[in-house]
């Protein structure tokens, strides 16, 4: 893949891997806040971690479209499965602020 960023996603596999990163640290800050009884802040991280972590989904979806053998199957599931987790958390959070 080339080092050169171009447009919005991601463009290298060293940036794939940290937002993956970035998306599991996100992913164990939800539960922690959890297990603190911290409610509203673990609802925060798991939206905003969300959010990363589609960004960092469709970045590596991207990647592994245009590189097949750069972006491997288990960063592509990994990272689909963080985003899985933190988006359902997210949306259950807003779902139950909203009471809906």
């Amino acid at each position: 893949m080339s080092d050169k960023k171009r447009g919005l996603l991601f463009q290298t596999k060293k940036q794939m891997n940290n937002g993956a990163i970035a998306t599991g640290l996100g992913f164990v800050l939800y539960l922690v806040l959890l297990v603190l009884g911290l409610e509203l802040p673990a609802d925060l991280v798991a939206i905003a971690f969300g959010v990363e972590g589609i960004f960092n989904s469709l970045s590596v979806l991207e990647g592994r479209r245009r590189n097949r053998e750069d972006v491997s199957y288990n960063l592509l599931w990994g990272q689909l499965a963080l985003t899985i987790f933190l988006v359902a958390c997210a949306v259950l959070a807003v779902r139950q602020r909203m009471g809906l």
